[in-house]
């Protein structure tokens, strides 16, 4: 045989296979007829649903309810919503009832039958979603505050008044005895509730004696505000100038220097800063020594390096104690629907009866939903007060972060306890 006819024989014999297997690479082609990603949430008195197209079809879509999980035995009783055209990928849906309803997204073919195919959590949600019930059905606290003023605001506190003495500033009041208080302090005059967010806590304590002394930072105007704790834990946030809350600032006044002499020299400091109380009575530009007075240093004996040595090694570890179960106040009583209702729900069921499982179960369903800023955080808290209270001390940590914008002085004793657990391991 001649080699040239050879070599084109095989050239094509080659070509051949080759192009068997391009054919066989592209009848493997995985075909996905369906959308995915389906997401629902509830916005008033409606549920929008979202998910993605499949990159496989240009047709349209079919989406459908039901008050049972959807599955290929129960396609026969659900209900057709409407037709949603390739792209739009949303839909709103206004249920007749406060019913939990399932819904399932379906893609259309050319023949214009849909492709009746069921993928839990890809085209069809695995949890019931259900509006909040009617607001006549629920009782809701007035979390407003009444107008400045207002005849019917009574604060459990009133006739606050403040005034700088020393390094200090005392605030009076006259409260109902054993009541515990809440003081606030803030650089504008505090007014509304809305005004609490940007003041700064400055304690709770039961009261004693009508009488509060808070060492802030000299010379800066402040105002406060005095409230009852269970007042704010209800919702009644009613403030009134010159009743529970300062209608004029005052301050410490700063330390003048003149002449050498130091003019009321505070004697404490608050953070950030630490201060060095100096008594200086000398004159002009006279030295003074810090050390005046004080013993000089000198070496201890090996004895004493070995007693102490025994003594530390005998001594407890300091172990924070783990804070107590915190409810935050916007569930404390029962929102009026929507997300805060649902996580009421857990709250009340899971969190406030320790069943951390559960709760923990439920929350992570609760945040596989795509919820607002601030439900998110309050989620994120009572899930880290689970994982806390489970041992999960790492998973805790992550929770307490993502919460702590929303809720600083919530989060800080959590943190605290969670790293000096973390610190022993």
């Amino acid at each position: 045989m001649d080699i040239r006819k050879w070599s084109s024989t095989l050239y094509l014999l080659v070509a051949v296979v080759l192009s068997a297997f391009a054919q066989e690479e592209a009848t493997d082609t995985v075909f996905a007829p369906f959308p995915s990603r389906i997401q629902a949430s509830v916005k008033e008195n409606s549920i929008i649903l979202s998910w993605l197209d499949s990159p496989d079809l240009k047709g349209n879509y079919l989406l459908f309810r039901s008050e049972t999980p959807i599955d290929a035995n129960s396609l026969d009783a659900v209900k057709r919503l409407g037709t949603i055209n390739a792209g739009v990928q949303t839909y709103t849906d206004v249920p007749p009832d406060s019913k939990p309803y399932y819904y399932v997204v379906m893609a259309v073919g050319d023949e214009g039958l849909p492709y009746q195919i069921i993928i839990p959590g890809k085209n069809t949600t695995t949890m019931g979603v259900s509006l909040p019930p009617p607001k006549a059905a629920v009782q809701v606290p007035d979390l407003l505050p009444p107008s400045v003023g207002s005849a019917s605001a009574t604060p459990s506190v009133s006739s606050i008044e403040a005034k700088a003495k020393g390094d200090s500033i005392l605030v009076s009041y006259k409260a109902a005895p054993k009541l515990r208080l809440v003081l606030y302090r803030g650089s504008a005059p505090i007014v509304r509730a809305a005004d609490l967010l940007d003041a700064t806590l400055v304690a709770a304590f039961p009261d004693k004696n009508g009488v509060f002394a808070d060492y802030p930072v000299p010379g800066i105007d402040y105002y406060y505000a005095i409230l009852g704790e269970e007042d704010i834990k209800a919702g009644r946030i009613n403030i009134a100038l010159d009743v529970n809350s300062l209608s004029s600032p005052v301050q410490v006044r700063a330390a003048a220097v003149s002449s050498g002499f130091t003019e009321t020299p505070p004697a404490s400091r608050t953070p950030p800063l630490p201060y060095f109380l100096i008594e200086n009575e000398s004159i002009g530009s006279a030295a003074i020594s810090l050390d005046e007075g004080l013993p000089p240093a000198r070496a201890v004996s090996p004895d004493t390096n070995k007693a102490i040595s025994i003594l530390l090694a005998k001594a407890p570890l300091l172990k924070k104690a783990m804070p107590g179960t915190l409810i935050l106040p916007e569930d404390s009583a029962a929102p009026a629907g929507g997300e805060d209702y649902a996580l009421s729900i857990i709250v009340s069921d899971k969190v406030s009866s320790k069943d951390w499982g559960g709760a923990i179960d439920q929350l992570r369903k609760y945040l596989s939903l795509n919820r607002g800023p601030k439900a998110t955080a309050r989620a994120r808290f009572y899930l880290g007060e689970a994982f806390a209270s489970t041992g999960q001390m790492r998973d805790s940590f992550f929770e307490f972060i993502s919460a702590r914008d929303f809720y600083p002085i919530e989060t800080k004793p959590w943190i605290d306890y969670v790293l000096s657990t973390l610190a022993k391991d």
